[in-house]
Formats: structure tokens, sequence, C-alpha cells
């Protein structure tokens, strides 16, 4: 019977630490979510003013190469 009450006393110990820790833990879910949501939308607007400049590039080429 002693063996067992230091046992126990570990488990509640144990147990006690892993619910403080559960709870100091904060939830980044949403964070991260928005933060995913802000880097796609940079990302596409990026890729957007990229395809516009080359694009442009490619037309004043195309008119250098025609009038010369």
């Amino acid at each position: 019977m002693q063996e067992l009450i230091p046992i126990t006393f570990f488990l509640c110990i144990a147990y006690a630490i892993h619910q403080e820790q559960r709870h100091a833990v904060p939830d980044v879910n949403e964070a991260l979510q928005r933060r995913l949501q802000v880097e796609t939308r940079d990302s596409g607007v990026l890729y957007v003013v990229v395809q516009a400049l080359l694009f442009g590039a490619l037309l004043a080429a195309a008119s250098w190469y025609f009038w010369h």
C-alpha cells in the first residue's frame, strides 16, 4: 500500500502539469488562417503585377522590333 501512494501522487502531479500546459498553449489556428489569407492575397497581387510587367515588356519589344 505504501508503494501505491507515491505512484498515485506522481500521477496526480503529472495530470495537473498536463492540464496547466494544455491551458497555457494558445490556439493559433485562427491567427495562422489570417496570415495564410494575407500571404496568399499578397502573392496573388504580386503575380498579377509581374505578369502585367512582362506583358508590357513583350509589347514594347514587339513595337520596337516592328518600327526599327
